[in-house]
């Protein structure tokens, strides 16, 4: 069995981006099962609303229910993106829990259960949102003055709830926290995340072939029957592997940014190694700069 990923430590550009798909590899079973049990019941809800609508824009209403449709489909969106949003929510909150129970054990054994997973996200889910709304209305009204501070502020937040989580930070004092940890590092942050979202995208293109094809096939009218059905499917299939995808890779990638950040400010892992001179086992850390 492979050792334990050590999380603090400094790692440069390449290494955070194979970490962060090992770690996911590793973890691939009981982080998919906490997400399938946590955040798998919105995100089917959701999905189910983006089939609803699929469906309802191939469908052939007409005459007096042409409006009762239009209005309908707002409906269905309006749902969707609810649902959306809070299964991505529950989903983010799932994997920075799931590594901060990595964490505290020093590895993947004993396994990690959802209910463990459960507890972690229930405890934090309140202030998600809040930080959430707080961090919006921050991001809008720096849009409604310049775009280029919305986008690096948007960096700087991207660090705030596995900060305030792992931490236990307010508002003001997590947003103090991020500023603090990217001095220097805003570059490196922002390339880490538009790289990995971009391998995300692609990786996440998978699941939206079927609701693709239904779209082409309902637009050549090959495809009649069993519409509402088809459509269910496909948009669950997309919905739940777009949050998924995102999740795994985006949120693990920030979270090891993170890690990387604190060891290279406060040398976090190297003073634990020092500690433990002397112990049973003596952890190594490696101390590397970066070059992005």
């Amino acid at each position: 069995m492979k050792p334990p990923i050590k999380l603090l430590q400094e790692r440069d550009f390449s290494q955070k981006i194979n970490v962060t798909f090992e770690f996911v590899i590793q973890n691939l079973k009981p982080l998919f099962t906490s997400l399938l049990y946590i955040a798998g019941p919105p995100a089917l809800v959701a999905g189910v609303f983006s089939g609803v609508y699929q469906s309802n824009i191939f469908s052939n209403l007409g005459g007096g229910l042409v409006a009762l449709r239009a209005l309908t489909n707002v409906f269905t969106v309006f749902l969707y993106i609810l649902f959306l949003l809070l299964s991505s929510m529950i989903a983010s909150l799932t994997v920075y829990s799931y590594i901060l129970l990595y964490e505290d054990q020093n590895g993947p054994l004993p396994a990690i259960t959802p209910t463990q997973v459960w507890e972690r996200v229930k405890g934090n889910l309140l202030k998600y949102i809040g930080f959430t709304a707080g961090i919006l209305a921050i991001l809008l009204v720096s849009v409604v003055f310049f775009i280029v501070p919305a986008i690096y502020l948007g960096v700087v937040f991207s660090l705030i709830y596995i900060v305030a989580m792992r931490e236990d930070l307010g508002l003001s004092d997590a947003i103090r926290r991020c500023f603090y940890l990217i001095t220097d590092k805003w570059w490196s942050t922002f390339g880490l995340i538009f790289i990995v979202s971009i391998i995300q995208s692609i990786i996440g293109y998978v699941f939206q072939i079927p609701t693709l094809l239904f779209a082409l096939l309902k637009g050549l009218k090959i495809l009649d029957g069993y519409t509402m059905v088809i459509g269910v499917i496909t948009g669950v299939i997309g919905t739940v592997g777009q949050i998924s995808t995102s999740c795994f890779f985006l949120n693990t990638a920030i979270v090891f940014q993170y890690y990387n950040l604190v060891e290279r400010r406060e040398g976090a892992g190297i003073l634990g190694a020092i500690e433990a001179i002397g112990t049973t086992e003596t952890p190594r850390a490696e101390r590397r700069e970066e070059d992005f």
